[in-house]
């Protein structure tokens, strides 16, 4: 009896050690904030199977989540943003580590706002939304409408919010410019869906700009329907979630005060942590630049530049500086733009790279790279300066040109 006992004791515990090992994949809890999802399965094994063929490098990040016993999702990291997980997934890329992914979170697909980014160009003649894709380094059309083109493209700084403005038609009539049936839309990336905020009606001059981080403005100008000699500007205020502030109203003479400029860009001399300064003196018609760093209370002279500062940006983590300067020289009797584009290091307190041209406006700081439009033979297109590595990742050109926030 002791030996049947011994028998069927050790039958048992080979059939608990053979069940236990084949146990399914432990799922994890849902994660809080976004994440990498490298690849979708209908069963935990063939998820389980599909972590096990990843790099070894990748494992302490991996979680399996499944969605009603059907989907099971590998998922990496836990981000604050979809652009961070975008661009986690980028840098994985690049080191070859993955192949595939999509932005997750709390079970379901979202728009990858750091590997894809918005810019105007052509479709079918009018000026419409394109989206370029960092890590194919291509375009495809995003947005067109028949009888819509677009006028304005304004990202927001954490990339999630895009405002444009389109209208039925612009140009000049006689000496005046005009813009026809002018309507404001939204794009909000955790929707992915385009809309319609309002319509603006026809007027003479329309401008867009970010104020601060949480408002965007419009300003239209109009004739006034009772006085020719007199010019109405409407000022328009939204909130990131697209909420209309009340309206503000300028009005201005034409004959007094001619007709109303843009406001003109003003450089932001002074870091996002205010930590860091540029201070310019000018002498004998040229201007120098000092970087003023109040953590060491250092004050280093970076360079000089004839005509004027046109932009200033910094990087999210202010270790970088990029200034545009313009500035008119007669070469052979003719007037010639010079634009210089210049790259500063912060930390080192030294430039690092200068870009020589006829045109460059509209800086775009992207994670680790700066979009920026200029001009080869003849044509605008924008290029993706890699400022970490100091290398040129790519150029967007496109037959008719392309921009950033315009075209």
């Amino acid at each position: 009896m002791i030996i049947y006992d011994i028998k069927y004791l050790f039958v048992f515990s080979a059939l608990l050690f053979i069940l236990s090992s084949c146990k399914p994949v432990e799922i994890e809890k849902e994660i809080e904030g976004y994440s990498i999802c490298l690849g979708e399965f209908v069963s935990s094994d063939a998820a389980d199977l599909f972590k096990s063929k990843l790099d070894f490098q990748l494992w302490d990040k991996i979680n399996i989540q499944n969605e009603d016993d059907r989907k099971f999702y590998v998922l990496y990291g836990n981000y604050n943003s979809s652009f961070a997980a975008g661009l986690a997934a980028f840098e994985l890329y690049r080191k070859s580590l993955i192949v595939n992914h999509k932005v997750f979170i709390k079970g379901k697909y979202v728009y990858d706002n750091f590997n894809n980014l918005l810019f105007v160009t052509r479709y079918q003649g009018r000026p419409s939304i394109y989206q370029y894709n960092m890590i194919s380094k291509e375009s495809k059309l995003f947005w067109s409408r028949w009888g819509r083109k677009v006028i304005t493209l304004n990202h927001s700084d954490d990339k999630s919010i895009i405002f444009f403005v389109t209208a039925l038609g612009y140009g000049k009539q006689g000496s005046f410019p005009y813009v026809r049936d002018a309507r404001i839309y939204r794009f909000l990336h955790t929707t992915e869906q385009v809309d319609e905020l309002e319509e603006l009606g026809t007027g003479l001059q329309l401008y867009t700009y970010w104020d601060i981080k949480d408002t965007f403005k419009i300003n239209f100008t109009k004739p006034d329907s009772v006085n020719s000699g007199l010019l109405n500007q409407e000022i328009l205020s939204y909130g990131t979630e697209g909420k209309l502030a009340p309206v503000k109203n300028r009005t201005f003479s034409i004959s007094k005060d001619g007709f109303p400029k843009p406001p003109k860009i003003q450089p932001k001399l002074i870091s996002n942590s205010l930590q860091k300064v540029i201070r310019l003196f000018q002498h004998e018609g040229q201007t120098y630049f000092y970087l003023r760093d109040s953590k060491d209370g250092s004050e280093i002279l970076i360079g000089k530049f004839n005509g004027f500062l046109y932009d200033v940006r910094w990087s999210t983590d202010d270790k970088y500086l990029f200034l545009i300067t313009r500035d008119q020289v007669i070469n052979k009797s003719i007037i010639e733009n010079q634009h210089d584009l210049m790259i500063i290091d912060t930390d080192q307190k030294k430039l690092t790279r200068t870009f020589h041209g006829s045109f460059y406006q509209n800086l775009l700081v992207h994670g680790n790279f700066l979009f920026f439009d200029s001009r080869s033979s003849g044509e605008s297109i924008i290029t993706i300066y890699d400022f970490i590595n100091d290398d040129i990742y790519d150029e967007i050109r496109i037959i008719g040109g392309c921009g950033i926030n315009n075209l």
